[in-house]
């Protein structure tokens, strides 16, 4: 039982460290890449983005990962449902829905037992 137990840890570091540390870098690379006039367009997308950053960062440090999680899982899927809604296939983004599921799954399996919360 203690072998089950250690090895649910591990696998919830790491997939903590992915999820987290995918949502840091692809949020920061937008608002890296940020320029022109304030349009609306452009403020959702940075929205977006500094949302992914910061509840990459909260997941990836384990501080309140259900709740980022499920913040993260929204901002991630608000594209893909988006997309359905005007015709776009399920399948038709599958890294973008590859990365909502293990983010769900972050969300749903919380920090574990090396979260700086715990």
């Amino acid at each position: 039982m203690a072998a089950s137990k250690t090895r649910t840890d591990w696998a919830l570091l790491l997939l903590r460290l992915a999820v987290g540390g995918m949502a840091v870098v692809q949020g920061f690379e937008v608002l890296r890449r940020a320029h022109g006039a304030i349009t609306m367009a452009h403020a959702s997308t940075w929205g977006l983005a500094l949302g992914e950053l910061v509840c990459g960062a909260l997941i990836l440090l384990g501080i309140w990962v259900p709740l980022a999680g499920g913040l993260l899982v929204a901002v991630l899927g608000w594209p893909l449902v988006h997309g359905w809604i005007h015709g776009a296939g399920p399948l038709a983004n599958l890294p973008a829905l590859f990365r909502l599921l293990v983010g769900l799954a972050c969300a749903v399996g919380g920090g574990g037992k090396w979260a700086l919360e715990k």
